[in-house]
């Protein structure tokens, strides 16, 4: 279809124009001429030949073809970016082993934060199977002046390389920054311990510092009885199945969304020990790491509500959470609410 409108186009253009255009394009795409080359040579001034050259490419003259690598998902990720308004979106292709699914997720987290990361920054890190994966492939090239500072409490009953704390030391080892950590647990047994824990420097400080972060890392979790919640022993299996008859689809750091985006109230809400969701609004860059097949719908809801501006996700989730976006009935206004649409509070 795009061709057949080009050559329509192409059809149009008198035959001089099209002389011109083709020679211009010739110069600028394969000689690597300059722009105030080709105006000299033409005679032509330099904002002319811009616009000339923007009409070959219009008109169908200057086709450009993209040769990507294999496994580049590049109209997959232009959707998720459109679709939710996301800064970002770096999908890795399929594989038929999670484990090497969720690597290489990681590895994409860690190669856009080795680009994205620079001396003086603070990052905030949550817990999460693909994001305690992450340290693994997180290598720049040379040192770097960062501190990791932990997001959230973490829990004795998780494996080590999935815990806050233990993710920041392995990310701070990777760079030669720092890390800072959070001791407490994700969930404590009382509002009253919650609040006596928040009144020490100790733990008030890093929430504060994490508070203060310019860029955050985040897993984001799901509602079936596997996930890291109850695999950590922060909430049992029963308290689990209360929230999914609630409608809560997913969490990030802890806060619980449905598909809509909209929070679900835990019981269990006043004694986490965390960042809030708002505390996240106000971080600049807040980057999503998920795998798993069934994330579906807690990415959707995460997505809506409007805290997430990068998505590192495995083709699987992608494509299914386009597919209950497409499905769905029709919403008032956008079908997604990232962080450059509009924000819920939560």
């Amino acid at each position: 279809m795009v061709g057949a409108v080009r050559e329509e186009l192409r059809e149009e253009l008198r035959e001089e124009d099209y002389e011109l255009l083709a020679r211009l394009a010739h110069r600028y795409y394969v000689d690597e001429r300059t722009q105030e080359e080709i105006a000299r040579e033409f005679d032509l001034s330099r904002p002319k030949v811009q616009r000339l050259l923007d009409r070959a490419r219009r008109s169908g003259v200057v086709a450009i073809h993209i040769q990507a690598p294999p496994g580049l998902r590049l109209e997959l990720e232009s959707q998720l970016r459109e679709t939710f308004g996301l800064s970002d979106a770096i999908v890795c292709s399929a594989r038929t082993d999670p484990q090497a699914e969720r690597e290489a997720v990681a590895q994409r987290a860690a190669r856009y934060l080795e680009r994205r990361l620079h001396d003086g920054c603070v990052v905030a890190v949550s817990h999460g199977r693909t994001a305690g994966a992450v340290p693994r492939f997180f290598r720049p090239a040379s040192r770097l002046d960062v501190t990791f500072v932990s997001a959230m409490g973490g829990s004795p009953g998780i494996d080590a390389p999935t815990n806050p704390n233990e993710i920041c030391r392995a990310l701070a080892a990777g760079c030669g920054g720092q890390a800072v950590s959070l001791y407490a647990p994700a969930y404590v047994e009382s509002v009253e311990i919650r609040d006596q824990l928040l009144a020490q420097e100790a733990i008030a400080g890093s929430l504060d510092r994490a508070a203060q972060a310019t860029v955050a890392l985040v897993g984001i979790g799901g509602t079936d009885d596997g996930c890291t919640m109850v695999r950590s022993g922060c909430l049992t299996t029963s308290e689990i199945a209360w929230l999914r008859s609630q409608g809560a689809a997913g969490d990030v750091l802890g806060h619980y969304v449905d598909t809509e985006g909209r929070p679900i109230a835990s019981p269990h809400q006043d004694r986490l020990v965390a960042l809030t969701v708002d505390h996240l609004r106000r971080i600049g860059t807040v980057v999503a790491v998920v795998s798993e097949p069934e994330k579906p719908r807690a990415i959707l809801g995460v997505l809506r509500v409007g805290v997430i501006s990068v998505l590192v996700v495995d083709e699987g989730n992608a494509r299914a959470v386009l597919d209950l976006v497409a499905h769905e009935p029709a919403r008032g206004g956008a079908a997604g609410s990232g962080r450059r649409a509009s924000q819920r509070e939560v």
